[in-house]
């Protein structure tokens, strides 16, 4: 909560002031006096008001700074208004900015998007997506045309469509397959590239005509653990034939090598990214095992972790590691 101190937005409408764009901050609550409200776009900040802001700690600090300072006076809701959590399950809206919806016409905002475990500001710009969970503040007289835009149907989160899947996999596969020649150097991404790589591409578009792409969160780790077992089952099988053969032929030697190939990138990664760069740790975490491209490594993390974060760094540099390395084996192989 904040009070209404600087002399700039004192007497200002508060749709001139784009506090939202400003601080990417959600004003939910206005009490002026005894009143409290709703802002809207002609809502008049006088001194000494008290607004509720929702965001990122980053965020509310901007809100501090464009506003005035913190109190611990609460701002009781209206009992005119209702706080609901709701989800997303109205292909309709998937894609939609909440800008597009007007939902200020029903005296309603959103104050908050939970999207597969990770709490997100709204901003008018946000696109929605399938399974998110929203908070809502909105009048009680409105508040089921709200719902109903959205669809809040926790039955269409239990259904999961096949055909997106399949489609995806098989064209992964197919784009895996393209090979690019230049001499005697050729390039392709393979199997698990190829798929990796669209399902990013897809991921991002959501939506095309009636396929939805993205999956709800449930669906989405379910999937994630079968692959997991299935890949883990794999590698251990033949890894594991080999693997009396490879400690008799090269000894104890090849495998302190591995180690410290292996430790000596991610130690020196670790201190730069964690104290130069004050990388999140979750986050880290997730970019270390995408640029090893350590499968394993992101299922022993995500069964220590409720947040989605470390799964969203490792997907975003697995496909750059894994050209990485394609291209670099390429090139070793050419000057052997």
């Amino acid at each position: 909560h904040f009070i209404v101190e600087n002399e700039n937005v004192i007497d200002k409408n508060f749709g001139d002031l784009n506090i939202r764009f400003m601080t990417k901050a959600v004003v939910s609550r206005i009490m002026h006096e005894d009143s409290v409200k709703m802002p809207e776009p002609e809502t008049i900040l006088y001194k000494g008001d008290i607004i509720k802001a929702v965001g990122t700690k980053e965020a509310l600090e901007r809100v501090k700074l464009l506003i005035g300072s913190e109190t611990k006076t609460e701002i009781p809701l209206d009992t005119n208004f209702d706080v609901r959590s709701i989800l997303v399950t109205n292909k309709e809206v998937v894609k939609k900015t909440l800008g597009q919806l007007h939902l200020e016409s029903y005296h309603a905002t959103i104050t908050r998007i939970r999207r597969s475990g990770i709490n997100i500001s709204p901003s008018p710009s946000s696109k929605l997506q399938f399974g998110d969970k929203l908070i809502l503040i909105s009048r009680k007289d409105n508040i089921q045309q709200v719902i109903r835009i959205f669809g809040d149907d926790d039955k269409q989160l239990s259904n999961t469509d096949f055909l997106p899947i399949a489609a995806g996999i098989v064209l992964g596969i197919l784009v895996g397959k393209l090979s690019l020649n230049f001499g005697s150097f050729s390039f392709s991404l393979g199997l698990t590239g190829g798929i990796l790589l669209l399902a990013l591409i897809l991921g991002r578009t959501g939506k095309t005509g009636p396929i939805m792409w993205t999956m709800t969160g449930s669906a989405n780790q379910i999937l994630r653990q079968f692959g997991l077992l299935f890949f883990l089952a794999s590698v251990g099988s033949s890894a594991g034939s080999s693997l009396v053969n490879t400690f008799q032929n090269y000894g104890i030697e090849l495998f302190i090598y591995g180690i410290v190939i292996t430790l000596i990138p991610m130690i020196i990664t670790t201190i730069v990214a964690r104290y130069f760069l004050k990388m999140n740790l979750l986050i880290l975490l997730g970019t270390l095992a995408g640029s090893m491209t350590s499968t394993p490594g992101l299922a022993t993390i995500d069964n220590m972790v409720d947040t989605n974060a470390p799964a969203v760094a490792y997907a975003t540099v697995y496909p750059i590691a894994m050209v990485l390395l394609i291209i670099t084996v390429q090139i070793l192989s050419l000057l052997s």
